[in-house]
């Protein structure tokens, strides 16, 4: 039986709000099994480094330029741009309860699930319910416990990580997948192209495979032999987190979504200038 969703924040709201653990991912792929993995009905893109934010807002606009629906989990899940709507959450939330009541039943040696991972799941849920073709995964701070890793993602975008940061950002990326990189500092591009190339991970790298070129008040931006010109990044949005964001649509696009150059150029158009 579906309940509402003011229950539903109720009982996500009751459960403990601790850090993430060791357990947390392994819980949360548990339920994700119980549910039949709704996160394998849509592509999935996880986005870390402290630029994550703007890099999606930027795949985002591209994606839905070209017709792909895109949904983005950051600290809380948004559909549209908007939160979940109140259908959306009683819909979604009875579901992901009903796993957590069946983890808890199932397998009590990995304890209850927390209200992230609750979140986490009842967002996954959703975007499967909401019919979204592409899923944005956002890690601001590269902490490979947290429950949204638990989805294996399709693609893995590496914003401005630092040295620190980096080996973590690429254990993030599954064997045989591919990853697109930010234009980063010399010594930390470096690791990042070593430890890429020690893993054979197909790598989308900016300062190498695509890259900013000046353009008077506008810019372009060049991926590979394609130019996508006259692009103004919305105001406090880097031209690099421009680039990134692209390179990662397209990245993307090519796991099974269509692109063409003119829709490239009207996501970038449609966040403002």
């Amino acid at each position: 039986m579906e309940v509402d969703a003011g229950t539903v924040r109720a009982f996500i709201a009751s459960l403990a709000d601790l850090p993430p653990t060791d357990s947390s991912r392994e819980r949360s792929r548990v339920m994700l099994e119980a549910l039949q993995r709704p996160d394998l009905r849509y592509l999935v893109g996880t986005v870390v480094g402290p630029d994550a934010a703007p890099i999606a807002r930027v795949a985002r606009a591209i994606l839905e330029a070209a017709a792909a629906p895109t949904a983005v989990l950051a600290s809380e899940p948004a559909v549209a741009g908007m939160p979940l709507d109140a259908p959306l959450v009683a819909r979604a939330g009875t579901l992901a309860a009903a796993s957590g009541y069946q983890l808890s039943a199932s397998r009590p040696d990995l304890g209850d699930p927390t209200r992230r991972e609750m979140v986490v799941i009842m967002s996954l849920i959703a975007f499967a319910e909401a019919n979204q073709r592409v899923i944005l995964l956002l890690d601001p701070e590269v902490d490979p416990l947290d429950p949204m890793h638990a989805v294996v993602p399709d693609l893995v975008v590496i914003g401005h990580v630092g040295r620190d940061q980096v080996e973590r950002a690429l254990a993030l990326v599954p064997d045989g997948r591919p990853a697109v990189a930010a234009p980063l500092d010399d010594a930390v591009r470096e690791l990042v192209e070593r430890l890429a190339s020690e893993r054979g991970i197909p790598l989308l790298l900016g300062g190498r495979d695509y890259a900013v070129d000046a353009a008077g008040e506008t810019i372009a931006v060049r991926v590979g032999t394609e130019r996508y010109e006259d692009l103004t990044p919305p105001p406090g949005m880097d031209p690099d987190e421009l680039a990134a964001g692209i390179a990662a649509a397209l990245a993307l696009g090519v796991l099974g979504i269509r692109m063409r150059e003119e829709w490239v150029i009207e996501g970038c158009r449609n966040m403002g200038g």
